[in-house]
C-alpha cells in the first residue's frame, strides 16, 4: 500500500512540475493592467569616458638632421641617429574628450635620450565602433647629459580591444631648446583604463 501512495504522490508531483514548466499554473500576483515603462532605458557603457589610463609603449626616435649621425652641432657634437626605445604613460580624462597624459620614454640613440612630457589631449571618440582619434600638445624635458625644454604637438588613434584595454599609436613633432636638433617620436602600445 505504501508503494501505491508513493507512486500516486510521484505522479501528482510530475504532472504539477510539467504544468508549471509549460506555464499551466496561474501566478498569485496579477500583472498590472497598464504596465509602466522607463523613459530612460539602460544604455550600454561608453567605450571612452572619464577616468585614469596607464600605458606601455615601444617608440621610434627620428631626428630631423637626417638620422645619419653625420649632423654636427656648433660645438662639434655628433647629431642623433634614428633609434628605438620605449616607455610608460599615465593619463587622466575629465570626460570622454579632454584629458592630460604624462609620459616617460628612453631612446637608445648614439647616446641615451630620456623624455618626460605632459600633454593636453583632446579626443573625438566614436562610441559605437569603440575607437578614438586624438590630438595633443604639450611640453617637457629632453635629458641627454643636460636638460633642455621640449614643446611638442601630435596626433594619434586609440582602438578598444576590451572594456579595460586599448591599442594605440601616435606621432609627435618635438621642438627642443638649446642647440638640440628637432625630432619626431612615434609610439605604439597598450593602454589600460581604470
Amino acid at each position: 500500500m505504501s508503494s501505491k501512495v508513493t507512486l500516486i504522490a510521484l505522479t501528482i508531483l510530475a504532472f504539477g512540475s510539467a504544468s508549471a514548466l509549460a506555464g499551466g499554473t496561474k501566478s498569485v500576483v496579477s500583472p498590472a493592467k497598464n504596465p509602466v515603462y522607463s523613459k530612460n532605458p539602460v544604455s550600454a557603457p561608453l567605450c571612452y569616458d572619464a577616468g585614469f589610463e596607464f600605458g606601455i609603449f615601444a617608440a621610434g626616435f627620428l631626428p630631423q638632421g637626417g638620422g645619419s649621425g653625420e649632423h654636427w652641432d656648433e660645438y662639434g657634437n655628433e647629431g642623433y641617429k634614428e633609434a628605438i626605445g620605449g616607455g610608460i604613460s599615465l593619463g587622466y580624462f575629465f570626460n570622454e574628450n579632454l584629458g592630460l597624459d604624462f609620459g616617460a620614454a628612453v631612446y637608445g640613440t648614439s647616446s641615451e635620450v630620456q623624455n618626460y612630457t605632459l600633454d593636453v589631449v583632446y579626443r573625438l571618440p566614436n562610441q559605437d565602433a569603440c575607437y578614438a582619434p586624438y590630438a595633443f600638445v604639450g611640453g617637457g624635458s629632453h635629458a641627454n647629459g643636460s636638460n633642455e625644454g621640449i614643446l611638442r604637438a601630435g596626433v594619434g588613434i586609440d582602438y578598444k580591444i576590451s572594456d579595460a584595454s586599448s591599442l594605440f599609436t601616435d606621432g609627435a613633432y618635438n621642438w627642443v631648446g638649446g642647440d638640440v636638433e628637432e625630432y619626431i617620436t612615434v609610439r605604439a602600445g597598450l593602454r589600460f583604463n581604470f
